[in-house]
């Protein structure tokens, strides 16, 4: 007898005097349960009675590291290896060995008892990825995730005598992956919350990978994933950014730019619209450190650059007031002296002609007086409120400009609705009127039209506060709808050379000052084109002290 037949029947002399079976192979904690359970007090009988595909099923599954799993005869009694131990921990181990399947997995049976009949009776594999299965564990019940397929295990006649599991708990990743979403999700919600606008671009030509909440807002909104930047912004590309984007692609040295102007379109119906930006062009690299794309990431300043303007145009403004003050203080002591002297003259004149030219001249002295003492009232504002009318500022208005409506063959046409007074700072509300006034001139001139003052009693719809209405309308060109967007901004004027462009920015004001409104409107039609100026006062615009 051999060496090797000699060990074997070695070995398998002190397996049968241990009593268990040599027909059991390998090692391990669940071989040697195996090897040692009382296999005879169970369905499937002692291990020397077993069929030979059991035998081999058993084997191969406690051989194999992949959790595997068997249920056998129509019992189920279970079988499983070491690999699939730690699933069930002590709840189930190790009385789950050589247990009926039913008895074992009550918690689940409805789950998975379906499943085992579809392959116990009609032979149908089954394959479920990363499945909820809870079972019992650690005293109590778990969500447990799990991949595993169900299959039939046939004898050498084909017929079906157990399920053969092959899985794997998929928890901890299912959980993970459900962390590394929510994080992702966290983030996006993140970056979509960010003040700051952000767009990625990817490859030479810049097309848009993704953009932020700020970022749609700065271009109005529009469907840009996917395309260039010269399709989904095509104003960008003609005022220079793509060729700016070009130089960062092809050096990779990162671009900054300090409130730069930029022309954008918020949508296709309205006019383009300047803005001022802080932003980088900053080079996206692979691993290999190649450019892919590049990072857009910058604020909006427009609203600080703005801020900015207006302080220094105010201190502008208020130089300019100073000076106009002074001037039409010096004014004031000639003029009254050369109107004694007109009036010393027509009382002395006999020619009929003379009396004519005096008494033009007369007119003519008394409208520079008036424009003298507004720029007094408007660099000197009075401290004293009044009462005052809608008609009585009308009156007070319109006829320093009779000259002015003869020369431009403008009609006038007024409609007075309202007696009640507004208490107000007089001589500011007739600044605002004569410069709304003014501006209607000159829109109808030198071709003439209508000029159509009316003040009527009214609510201001916001707040439901009483006061008058005035309005100043034309029938003159009309303004554009980017003229109108800016029409109220300082030192903005469509009158070259001949206006300084504070007129409306001071009016607004000055209404706002006495807690009212100045809205506008106007049309280019060829069918009926003019302006329509309105402002609000409350009956209580200033409240004595």
């Amino acid at each position: 007898m051999s060496s090797s037949v000699a060990r074997k029947n070695g070995e398998h002399s002190t397996a049968v005097a241990a009593g268990m079976s040599n027909e059991i192979f390998g090692s391990g904690e669940m071989a040697d349960l195996t090897r040692a359970f009382p296999w005879d007090k169970t369905p499937v009988g002692s291990i020397d009675q077993w069929p030979d595909t059991l035998l081999i099923v058993v084997n191969t599954l406690l051989a194999s590291r992949h959790p595997m799993f068997l249920w056998w005869g129509e019992e189920l009694i279970q079988f499983y290896n070491d690999a699939y131990r730690p699933s069930i921990r002590e709840d189930k181990h190790p009385r789950a060995l050589g247990q009926p399947g039913r008895e074992c997995w009550q918690e689940i049976w409805l789950v998975i008892g379906p499943q085992i009949e579809a392959v116990m009776t009609r032979g149908e594999a089954s394959w479920h990825e990363n499945q909820l299965v809870p079972i019992n564990r650690n005293g109590k019940l778990e969500d447990v995730y799990w991949t595993y397929g169900y299959s039939p295990v046939r004898d050498s006649e084909g017929r079906i005598r157990g399920t053969l599991v092959v899985c794997t708990e998929t928890t901890e990743a299912v959980l993970a992956k459900r962390q590394l979403e929510h994080e992702s999700q966290r983030l996006a919600e993140l970056f979509q919350q960010a003040p700051a606008f952000f767009a990625a671009l990817g490859g030479p030509e810049h097309r848009l990978e993704l953009v932020n909440l700020p970022y749609q807002k700065l271009i109005g909104r529009r469907d840009v994933v996917g395309k260039t930047i010269g399709e989904a912004v095509p104003e960008a590309e003609e005022q220079g950014f793509v060729q700016i984007l070009d130089r960062v692609y092809q050096t990779g040295e990162p671009f900054v730019g300090r409130c730069m102007p930029i022309q954008l379109a918020r949508s296709k119906a309205h006019p383009l619209d300047l803005r001022y930006l802080d932003f980088v062009y900053q080079p996206r690299r692979d691993a290999g450190g190649n450019v892919t794309g590049i990072i857009v990431l910058g604020i909006d300043v427009t609203e600080n650059r703005r801020a900015e303007q207006l302080l220094l145009q105010s201190e502008k403004l208020n130089a300019v007031g100073r000076l106009a003050s002074s001037i039409a203080h010096e004014i004031n002591n000639p003029l009254e002296a050369v109107t004694n002297l007109i009036y010393l003259a027509q009382q002395s004149a006999v020619d009929s002609e003379a009396r004519r030219y005096l008494a033009s001249a007369e007119v003519e002295l008394r409208r520079v007086s008036a424009i003298a003492n507004q720029t007094l009232r408007f660099h000197r504002q009075s401290t004293n409120p009044k009462q005052v009318t809608g008609a009585e500022l009308i009156d007070a208005t319109v006829p320093l400009y009779q000259g002015r409506l003869l020369n431009a063959h403008v009609r006038v046409e007024r409609r007075d609705r309202s007696s009640r007074p507004v208490t107000c700072f007089e001589g500011e509300i007739l600044q605002v009127l004569s410069n709304l006034i003014g501006n209607s001139i000159d829109a109808m001139t030198p071709r003439g039209g209508r000029l159509l003052i009316r003040s009527r009693e009214g609510t201001e719809w916001r707040t439901e506060r009483k006061g008058i209405i005035i309005t100043v309308a034309d029938t003159g060109c009309g303004m554009s709808q980017q003229t109108l967007t800016r029409i109220f901004e300082p030192f903005f004027t469509t009158k070259d050379h001949k206006g300084n462009g504070i007129g409306l920015w001071i009016s607004r004001g000055i209404v706002e000052r006495h807690r009212g409104t100045l809205n506008v409107r106007s049309s280019q039609s060829a069918n009926g084109s003019g302006t329509v100026f309105a402002f609000f006062l409350p009956f209580d615009a200033i409240v004595r002290g």
